[in-house]
């Protein structure tokens, strides 16, 4: 989806480090800093294309290259979407617990985003992954104003590697970096990585 318009789908090439940076961190998803591979996303809960992305395309790449990528969201809730910008706020505070519940949550919000996105209902996806205690101390955080702060980095570290749309990936590999706004299938993302982990 689009934070503005105008958008056009294309591949930038360039030299790059590859190192995350301080700040923000972003959710790792999978992977380590010592893969040879890492995938940044720069997502919305509330787009389509981002939901799709992450259970038809990243879901598989966690799955099937988890020692070999390293997978970083970021938050870039669009204005458009009523309910992107709670369901970034869970997430960031189910961060701050340090537990391994990460890919779950994501699954379960991306799962059910047609029906929150309706209702508003963020916290009943959340709690078919979280226990009681967990639940609790994310909603606890939430009050804390450094959520939004760090949900506000993230956007402004995607504005300014010029992120414009939802799903937006970078790819680092090989000491390059490759910006790929849009959609990835499965198979394209596949046949990318066995070229570059060869």
């Amino acid at each position: 989806m689009l934070r503005k318009s105008g958008m056009t789908i294309f591949l930038v090439w360039c030299s790059a480090t590859w190192a995350l940076s301080a700040e923000p961190s972003g959710q790792i998803l999978g992977g380590s800093l010592d893969s040879p591979v890492k995938i940044e996303v720069f997502s919305d809960f509330q787009c389509p294309a981002c939901r799709t992305l992450f259970l038809d395309t990243i879901r598989p790449v966690l799955k099937n290259y988890k020692d070999k990528v390293c997978v970083v969201y970021y938050e870039y809730p669009l204005p458009a979407h009523q309910y992107a910008l709670p369901a970034a706020r869970y997430i960031a505070a189910a961060a701050r617990l340090g537990n391994k519940k990460m890919p779950q949550l994501f699954e379960e919000i991306f799962k059910d985003q047609d029906e929150w996105s309706r209702n508003g209902d963020i916290e009943a996806s959340i709690a078919r992954v979280l226990s009681q205690e967990e639940l609790l101390k994310v909603k606890q955080i939430m009050q804390d104003a450094d959520i939004d702060a760090d949900i506000n980095s993230e956007i402004t570290l995607g504005e300014r590697k010029g992120v414009d749309s939802t799903p937006t990936l970078f790819f680092y590999y090989q000491g390059k970096e490759r910006k790929a706004p849009g959609f990835y299938t499965y198979t394209n993302m596949k046949q990318f990585l066995d070229t570059v982990l060869k």
